[in-house]
Protein backbone atom coordinates (compact mmCIF):
# COMPACT_ATOMS: atom_id res chain seq x y z
CA UNK A 1 0.00 0.00 0.00
CA UNK A 2 0.98 3.81 -0.64
CA UNK A 3 1.08 6.59 2.12
CA UNK A 4 1.78 9.98 2.24
CA UNK A 5 4.07 11.78 4.43
CA UNK A 6 3.72 15.70 4.57
CA UNK A 7 6.73 17.86 6.17
CA UNK A 8 7.25 20.71 8.33
CA UNK A 9 10.41 20.46 9.09
CA UNK A 10 12.10 22.01 5.85
CA UNK A 11 12.88 18.52 4.15
CA UNK A 12 10.69 19.69 1.20
CA UNK A 13 7.26 18.10 -1.08
CA UNK A 14 5.05 15.60 0.33
CA UNK A 15 6.72 11.91 -0.16
CA UNK A 16 4.56 9.39 -1.40
CA UNK A 17 6.07 5.73 0.50
CA UNK A 18 5.21 2.01 -0.46
CA UNK A 19 4.93 0.47 2.93
CA UNK A 20 3.34 -2.91 4.32
CA UNK A 21 0.95 -2.79 7.46
CA UNK A 22 3.12 -4.81 9.47
CA UNK A 23 5.77 -2.62 9.25
CA UNK A 24 6.67 -0.99 12.19
CA UNK A 25 6.42 2.88 12.94
CA UNK A 26 10.94 2.44 13.20
CA UNK A 27 11.05 0.80 9.82
CA UNK A 28 8.79 3.67 8.52
CA UNK A 29 11.17 6.40 10.11
CA UNK A 30 14.12 4.29 8.10
CA UNK A 31 12.38 4.42 4.88
CA UNK A 32 11.58 7.94 5.23
CA UNK A 33 15.05 8.64 6.20
CA UNK A 34 16.44 6.85 3.38
CA UNK A 35 13.69 8.33 0.83
CA UNK A 36 14.90 11.70 1.80
CA UNK A 37 18.95 10.98 1.29
CA UNK A 38 19.08 13.22 4.38
CA UNK A 39 21.87 13.02 7.10
CA UNK A 40 18.89 14.07 9.86
CA UNK A 41 19.33 12.43 13.21
CA UNK A 42 16.32 10.05 12.88
CA UNK A 43 15.60 9.91 16.38
CA UNK A 44 14.39 13.30 16.60
CA UNK A 45 12.14 12.70 14.06
CA UNK A 46 8.56 11.75 14.56
CA UNK A 47 5.37 11.00 13.07
CA UNK A 48 1.78 12.26 13.82
CA UNK A 49 -1.44 10.33 12.49
CA UNK A 50 -4.82 11.47 13.11
CA UNK A 51 -3.36 13.84 15.99
CA UNK A 52 -1.71 11.07 17.78
CA UNK A 53 2.18 11.17 18.27
CA UNK A 54 3.33 7.49 16.73
CA UNK A 55 5.98 7.60 19.40
CA UNK A 56 5.96 3.36 20.37
CA UNK A 57 8.51 2.30 17.27
CA UNK A 58 7.92 -1.44 17.67
CA UNK A 59 4.04 -1.24 17.28
CA UNK A 60 3.43 -1.83 13.33
CA UNK A 61 1.43 1.11 11.25
CA UNK A 62 -1.89 -1.02 10.89
CA UNK A 63 -1.81 -0.28 14.90
CA UNK A 64 -2.41 3.05 14.69
CA UNK A 65 -5.11 2.54 11.98
CA UNK A 66 -3.07 3.83 8.75
CA UNK A 67 -4.60 2.44 5.61
CA UNK A 68 -3.41 2.59 2.02
CA UNK A 69 -3.44 6.57 0.88
CA UNK A 70 -3.47 7.86 4.39
CA UNK A 71 -1.40 11.00 5.14
CA UNK A 72 0.90 10.94 7.82
CA UNK A 73 2.49 14.44 9.41
CA UNK A 74 6.41 14.12 9.86
CA UNK A 75 7.89 16.90 12.88
CA UNK A 76 11.42 17.49 14.06
CA UNK A 77 11.25 16.92 17.65
CA UNK A 78 14.17 18.83 17.86
CA UNK A 79 12.37 22.48 17.18
CA UNK A 80 8.98 21.22 18.04
CA UNK A 81 7.65 21.43 21.60
CA UNK A 82 6.49 17.51 22.13
CA UNK A 83 4.09 18.12 24.82
CA UNK A 84 2.27 21.24 22.51
CA UNK A 85 1.74 19.03 20.10
CA UNK A 86 -0.49 16.66 22.13
CA UNK A 87 -2.16 19.85 24.31
CA UNK A 88 -2.93 20.89 20.74
CA UNK A 89 -4.02 24.75 20.34
CA UNK A 90 -6.67 26.87 20.71
CA UNK A 91 -8.79 27.99 17.80
CA UNK A 92 -11.71 29.20 16.43
CA UNK A 93 -14.10 26.38 16.82
CA UNK A 94 -14.33 25.92 13.06
CA UNK A 95 -17.20 23.06 14.08
CA UNK A 96 -19.65 25.88 15.03
CA UNK A 97 -20.52 27.31 11.78
CA UNK A 98 -23.21 30.28 13.51
CA UNK A 99 -20.34 32.82 13.40
CA UNK A 100 -19.30 31.85 9.19
CA UNK A 101 -20.05 35.06 7.39
CA UNK A 102 -19.15 36.94 4.24
CA UNK A 103 -17.84 39.99 3.79
CA UNK A 104 -17.41 41.54 0.12
CA UNK A 105 -14.40 42.96 -0.92
CA UNK A 106 -12.82 46.74 0.10
CA UNK A 107 -11.13 49.30 -1.31
CA UNK A 108 -10.13 51.32 1.49
CA UNK A 109 -8.68 47.94 3.83
CA UNK A 110 -5.48 48.91 5.62
CA UNK A 111 -2.13 47.38 4.54
CA UNK A 112 -2.79 44.76 7.04
CA UNK A 113 -6.01 43.10 5.57
CA UNK A 114 -4.57 42.00 2.45
CA UNK A 115 -5.71 38.62 1.67
CA UNK A 116 -4.46 36.32 -0.80
CA UNK A 117 -6.56 33.92 -2.67
CA UNK A 118 -7.20 30.30 -0.55
CA UNK A 119 -7.02 30.51 3.06
CA UNK A 120 -5.89 33.11 4.91
CA UNK A 121 -5.11 33.09 8.99
CA UNK A 122 -5.99 36.28 11.59
CA UNK A 123 -4.70 37.05 14.74
CA UNK A 124 -3.77 40.35 16.19
CA UNK A 125 -0.24 41.87 16.13
CA UNK A 126 1.66 42.36 19.42
CA UNK A 127 4.73 44.60 17.98
CA UNK A 128 4.15 47.55 20.27
CA UNK A 129 6.32 49.14 17.07
CA UNK A 130 4.72 47.77 14.46
CA UNK A 131 1.22 50.05 12.38
CA UNK A 132 -0.57 46.84 12.54
CA UNK A 133 -0.28 46.94 16.90
CA UNK A 134 -3.56 45.64 18.72
CA UNK A 135 -4.95 45.38 15.22
CA UNK A 136 -6.21 42.06 13.40
CA UNK A 137 -3.81 41.34 10.42
CA UNK A 138 -4.75 38.88 7.85
CA UNK A 139 -1.97 36.24 7.19
CA UNK A 140 -2.24 34.66 3.84
CA UNK A 141 -1.33 30.86 3.74
CA UNK A 142 -2.91 30.21 -0.09
CA UNK A 143 -4.00 26.79 -1.82
CA UNK A 144 -2.33 23.40 -0.57
CA UNK A 145 -2.94 21.61 2.78
CA UNK A 146 -2.22 23.26 6.41
CA UNK A 147 -2.68 21.81 9.80
CA UNK A 148 -3.08 24.74 12.75
CA UNK A 149 -1.37 22.61 14.87
CA UNK A 150 1.52 21.17 13.39
CA UNK A 151 2.46 24.22 10.53
CA UNK A 152 1.44 27.40 12.55
CA UNK A 153 5.03 28.92 13.32
CA UNK A 154 7.24 32.21 13.05
CA UNK A 155 7.44 31.69 9.32
CA UNK A 156 3.79 31.06 8.33
CA UNK A 157 1.80 33.12 10.92
CA UNK A 158 3.33 36.85 11.16
CA UNK A 159 2.42 39.77 10.81
CA UNK A 160 2.43 41.33 7.20
CA UNK A 161 4.31 44.69 8.65
CA UNK A 162 6.57 43.88 10.87
CA UNK A 163 7.20 40.18 9.80
CA UNK A 164 6.73 39.29 13.79
CA UNK A 165 5.04 36.20 15.37
CA UNK A 166 1.02 36.46 15.17
CA UNK A 167 -0.95 33.73 17.32
CA UNK A 168 -3.64 32.87 14.43
CA UNK A 169 -7.06 32.95 16.24
CA UNK A 170 -9.55 32.66 13.40
CA UNK A 171 -9.60 32.02 9.61
CA UNK A 172 -10.62 33.03 6.39
CA UNK A 173 -11.24 31.76 2.70
CA UNK A 174 -11.54 33.30 -0.65
CA UNK A 175 -11.87 31.87 -4.72
CA UNK A 176 -11.60 28.04 -3.20
CA UNK A 177 -12.90 24.97 -2.43
CA UNK A 178 -11.87 23.67 1.15
CA UNK A 179 -12.26 20.97 3.17
CA UNK A 180 -11.01 20.09 6.33
CA UNK A 181 -10.34 16.91 8.82
CA UNK A 182 -9.49 17.57 12.73
CA UNK A 183 -9.39 16.06 15.91
CA UNK A 184 -11.26 18.57 18.60
CA UNK A 185 -10.93 18.32 22.70
CA UNK A 186 -14.73 18.33 24.50
CA UNK A 187 -14.80 19.11 28.05
CA UNK A 188 -15.14 15.65 29.95
CA UNK A 189 -15.66 13.74 26.77
CA UNK A 190 -13.49 11.88 24.22
CA UNK A 191 -12.01 13.99 21.69
CA UNK A 192 -14.28 14.36 18.55
CA UNK A 193 -12.85 13.29 15.02
CA UNK A 194 -14.72 15.21 12.52
CA UNK A 195 -14.36 14.69 8.91
CA UNK A 196 -15.80 17.91 7.25
CA UNK A 197 -17.70 18.53 3.42
CA UNK A 198 -16.07 20.40 0.69
CA UNK A 199 -16.90 23.94 0.92
CA UNK A 200 -17.05 26.89 -1.84
CA UNK A 201 -15.65 29.90 -1.29
CA UNK A 202 -16.65 32.74 -4.38
CA UNK A 203 -15.05 36.52 -4.92
CA UNK A 204 -15.37 36.98 -1.21
CA UNK A 205 -14.13 36.82 1.61
CA UNK A 206 -15.36 34.18 4.00
CA UNK A 207 -14.43 33.85 7.44
CA UNK A 208 -15.32 32.41 10.88
CA UNK A 209 -16.31 35.09 14.15
CA UNK A 210 -14.90 33.64 16.31
CA UNK A 211 -16.84 36.12 18.84
CA UNK A 212 -19.80 33.84 17.71
CA UNK A 213 -18.13 30.35 16.57
CA UNK A 214 -15.90 30.73 20.15
CA UNK A 215 -12.23 29.10 20.80
CA UNK A 216 -11.62 25.45 21.53
CA UNK A 217 -8.69 23.46 21.49
CA UNK A 218 -7.90 21.49 18.39
CA UNK A 219 -5.28 18.20 18.84
CA UNK A 220 -5.41 18.52 14.52
CA UNK A 221 -7.05 20.75 12.32
CA UNK A 222 -5.95 19.92 8.60
CA UNK A 223 -7.10 21.93 5.58
CA UNK A 224 -6.90 21.40 1.99
CA UNK A 225 -7.52 24.35 -0.02
CA UNK A 226 -7.48 24.05 -3.80
CA UNK A 227 -8.99 26.14 -7.00
CA UNK A 228 -11.57 23.62 -7.95
CA UNK A 229 -13.42 20.94 -6.33
CA UNK A 230 -11.95 17.41 -6.84
CA UNK A 231 -13.73 15.10 -9.30
CA UNK A 232 -14.99 12.47 -6.39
Amino acid sequence: MQICITTSTGMGQPHILKVEPTNTIQQLKDLFVEKLNTKKDIQSISFIFDGEILDDNDSTIASYGIEDKSTIDCVDLSVTDRTGLLAGMKFVDIDNNQGFKKKDWSKAAPSWRKARRGLCLEGVCGNDKCNAFKHRVVMPIGYGEFDIVVDTSETTAKCPLCKKYVEPITCGFNNCWWIYTAIKDVQGEPPKRILGDWQHANDAYHYFDDSISGIVTWRRLHFNVVKRKPIE
